[in-house]
């Protein structure tokens, strides 16, 4: 009896992920109504990881398997995404933060990248459909919060992000793109664009879920401004055996569960973003292996980072460098 049942829930999901998937590959070529013909350009961007699985020599910083960046794009200050741990006893993102000097309150605009736990807070967040921010209230309320997906907030004011859109001068988010995942369902997920004056764009991703050809063709469309950094979570976890990504490799996979992410995935991933030319690529660990990790400095060399939390990473025309941050 059990038997049959596990094998009709199979089933179940089998059909509901192949209806997926047709639903998002019908949705592709996105058709773009609007170029952004007035985003801008900063002088640099500042990504200081603020929750990451990884992080920087020193006792005082804590890791967990959810990304939360501060981006500072000219006179911007913008947090992407909010991490994993949305409690304030247990919060990541508030600990780091205080340690790393940054200012929770003192934000111009929230983005979160798509609607899954390790983005928004925790499980709760989640099935709420809400963002969980670490306890703190946003200060001052009415901080805009762009969301890819139907979500809610009882202090930011929530934009949900229907193409693309400029959210401050040089920075822009994506139109949130689907893909179906077996075992999570569908999912939406926008990157977030800055135009970086003399160096080109840097597209940073929460986890690349769409998956990130799609989302470089996306920025393609949109602006006439070559792609020359790609930045956060592309969601390559392979050889997961042994590592705390386990769960991140069955449940976020886009595969069915007979074709695990593997070798070919990151050597697919790889060559698309070799063929931008980037100066810059920098991986989060929140989903990624040591086995992709090392993959990636291989085929990247010296162009390859690893983001880890108080690190920060600078590009400009000038430079483009990694450097204990602070806020």
């Amino acid at each position: 009896m059990g038997g049959a049942v596990t094998g009709a829930g199979l089933a179940a999901l089998a059909l509901r992920y192949a209806a997926g998937t047709a639903r998002a590959d019908r949705s592709w070529p996105v058709q773009v109504e609007s170029r952004l013909r007035n985003l801008g350009e900063v002088d640099e961007v500042s990504i200081l990881p603020v929750v990451e699985r990884l992080t920087r020599d020193g006792g005082e910083l804590v890791g967990e398997p959810g990304l939360s960046y501060l981006v500072r794009a000219g006179g911007t200050r913008l947090l992407f995404d909010v991490g994993l741990s949305g409690g304030r006893d247990r919060s990541a993102l508030v600990r780091n933060a205080g340690h790393l000097d940054v200012d929770l309150r003192d934000l111009d605009a929230v983005v979160i990248s798509h609607r899954h736990a390790d983005h928004v807070g925790g499980v709760g967040a989640m099935r709420r459909h809400t963002f969980a921010f670490a306890g703190e209230p946003l200060e001052p309320a009415g901080v805009p919060a762009y969301v890819p997906t139907d979500m809610h907030h009882d202090r930011a004011r929530v934009v949900p992000t229907t193409g693309p859109r400029v959210v401050a001068p040089g920075v822009a988010v994506l139109p949130p793109l689907p893909r179906m995942l077996f075992w999570l369902g569908a999912v939406a997920e926008q990157a977030l664009l800055v135009n970086v004056r003399g160096f080109g764009l840097v597209l940073i991703s929460g986890c690349g879920h769409p998956p990130i050809e799609r989302m470089l063709g996306v920025a393609e469309l949109v602006l006439d401004v070559p792609i020359r950094a790609v930045v956060g979570g592309l969601h390559l976890p392979v050889h997961p055996v042994g590592t705390p990504l386990l769960p991140q490799a069955i449940l976020g996979s886009p595969h069915p569960p007979w074709q695990p992410i593997g070798e070919a995935d990151v050597a697919h991933v790889l060559d698309e973003i070799t063929a931008r030319g980037p100066r810059v690529v920098a991986l989060s660990g929140h989903d990624s292996t040591p086995w992709t990790m090392n993959e990636f400095g291989r085929r990247l060399g010296d162009r390859y980072r690893t983001l880890r939390v108080g690190e920060e990473l600078l590009i400009s025309a000038a430079r483009s460098r990694s450097a204990e941050g602070a806020g």
